[in-house]
């Protein structure tokens, strides 16, 4: 499926996210590991898209390693800070070692399939610290699919339009189409599959994992989104 946002287009990304309290999330995770005492600093993120909290966990000293699927967003992120950046995606995690914190944000997990799901948890899972903390986030979804929604904004060089919309599949996923204006006048459009996962269903996962794990109602009170926060049993 075409995900030219990603792939193309990166440079957009950061513009069209432009609202999104990135300073929120990390101020979330810091505080997950200090009330926990979680000791280290190694910190694995998965899905860093253009390295904005990257290069905030980066600052806060945090040995990070981070991945992402896309090329074009580690691109763009590999010029925000210097840290250890790998092009791979779960469940397949190649990357070696432990890591006393593991982040998933912004809907990071709704990416993948149903059976990619457990895979994925249980390949997080294998590289925990003892004293680790996962803490990643589900996306509320329209199970049933939305109407099309438009967002204009502002770059450096100019104007963007974007319409978006999330159309049901018929077995349980999303195809989130959006078509995008970019400054210069050209247009791209993007397909992609999402999960719209229950947080029961998370939650099981993270258990059979052997995880203890307790859900936070967003990363801050504007947030709508369950946020799990996951150790080990």
């Amino acid at each position: 499926m075409p995900e030219r946002l990603y792939t193309d287009h990166p440079e957009l990304y950061d513009a069209i996210q432009s609202e999104w309290d990135y300073d929120r999330d990390v101020s979330f995770v810091e505080d997950v590991l200090d009330r926990f005492d979680a000791e280290g600093d190694r910190l694995l993120e998965i899905g860093c898209g253009t390295g904005e909290h990257t290069r905030r966990f980066a600052a806060e000293d945090f040995d990070v390693t981070a991945i992402d699927k896309y090329d074009g967003m580690l691109a763009v992120a590999r010029e925000k800070c210097e840290v250890d950046f790998r092009n791979e995606a779960l469940p397949d995690l190649t990357v070696d070692g432990e890591f006393d914190a593991i982040v998933m944000i912004r809907g990071v997990v709704n990416h993948l399939s149903p059976d990619e799901f457990q895979p994925a948890i249980d390949a997080i899972e294998t590289r925990l610290a003892s004293n680790g903390v996962v803490v990643f986030d589900n996306s509320p979804l329209p199970p049933d699919g939305n109407h099309p929604a438009l967002a204009v904004g502002t770059t450096d060089e100019g104007d963007f339009a974007r319409i978006s919309q999330h159309v049901a599949t018929g077995d349980g996923r999303l195809d989130w189409r959006s078509m995008t204006v970019t400054p210069e006048g050209e247009f791209f459009v993007d397909s992609r599959l999402m999960t719209p996962f229950e947080d029961a269903t998370i939650a099981a996962s993270l258990r059979e994992a052997g995880l203890a794990v307790e859900t936070v109602d967003g990363y801050g009170p504007d947030d709508d989104r369950t946020v799990f926060v996951a150790r080990r049993s």
